[in-house]
């Protein structure tokens, strides 16, 4: 057989097999397109349905306990960084730093500050204060009508079912993520003399407490508020040992919005060794600030009474 023979010949093999080539990606189109399709519904149900997304936050919760004795994804959740930077080192206390404490005997009472002189009198020398008029200006300062129930509903909302706190420690005995059966078991009038705080790191649930302040008018346009925030919340408590309150931003306003509290700035190592503990009271309106790389945060609630605080970081920019 010549070429043009052969060609003859074989042609309708050929036909055959680019008709089969073009069935094969057309069906492969067509594969790709339903998958595409399918992953946008699910996804518009995800986001759109509330009985989807209830049911998906349940699946994917349970999961990730399923998954949790395997590999303990919390360090990952809990972490400010998905991925570490290798050069990145942060700053060590030095003896040196400790010049700056050696000679504190209490902390300062402060009102009508400007940020400038806060920035460079205190948070640059690691100096903590309490300044007596930062929530003079807060709604809740205000009035007669807000307690612990606006705090309790606000978290027992179905705004905020499902959401989970970092950090939980109280004195009742719970699970340190199950912040809604704390909040029921101190509705309960049988429970008394109680404490809890939990830091709010789901961005949901710290906006919802973003309602109770606003930014005290003498922090510095240079420190960016963290997004999370906590509370310190407590009904008759008689305690005798402090409770730290671990913040990883590098510095912390505590606000004691009902109540009071015993105080204790503790100085880290090094400087424990050269430098007092700072003990205060703080009083109903008034709000401390400490800066993290000098001083732990430690806290007693005030006792016959009932007492309500929050906390916030903050982080250099």
């Amino acid at each position: 057989l010549n070429g043009r023979e052969w060609e003859a010949v074989t042609q309708p093999l050929v036909d055959a097999v680019n008709k089969a080539q073009v069935r094969l990606r057309v069906k492969s189109l067509i594969s790709w397109l339903s998958l595409l399709v399918g992953l946008a519904l699910a996804f518009y149900l995800l986001f759109h349905i509330g009985w989807v997304q209830k049911m998906s936050g349940i699946v994917f919760r349970h999961l990730l306990m399923l998954i949790l004795p395997r590999w303990d994804w919390t360090k990952i959740y809990y972490s400010d960084c998905f991925i570490t930077n290798p050069f990145y080192v942060s700053r060590s206390l030095l003896e040196d730093d400790c010049n700056v404490c050696e000679s504190l005997e209490r902390l300062e009472r402060l009102s009508n500050i400007s940020s400038r002189v806060v920035s460079e009198d205190y948070l640059k020398n690691d100096v903590p204060f309490i300044a007596t008029d930062a929530m003079d200006d807060w709604p809740v300062m205000n009035t007669e009508q807000f307690w612990f129930d606006n705090v309790t509903e606000m978290y027992l909302s179905d705004d905020l079912r499902g959401i989970y706190p970092c950090e939980l420690t109280s004195n009742l005995r719970l699970r340190p993520d199950d912040l809604r059966t704390f909040l029921k078991k101190i509705h309960n009038p049988d429970v008394r003399r109680w404490y809890g705080h939990w830091e709010n790191c789901n961005k949901k649930a710290a906006k919802a407490l973003r309602q109770l302040y606003r930014r005290p008018y003498f922090i510095p346009h240079m420190v960016d508020l963290s997004d999370s925030n906590w509370v310190m919340i407590s009904s008759d408590f008689n305690g005798k040992v402090y409770k730290e309150v671990d913040f990883q931003t590098e510095l912390l306003w505590v606000a004691q919005v009902r109540g009071w509290s015993h105080i204790r700035l503790v100085p880290r190592e090094p400087c424990d060794h050269f430098c007092p503990e700072l003990l205060d009271t703080l009083t109903e309106g008034h709000m401390v600030v400490v800066t993290n790389l000098l001083w732990k945060f430690e806290y007693i609630p005030g006792e016959h009474t009932d007492n309500l605080a929050v906390a916030v970081g903050g982080f250099w920019t």
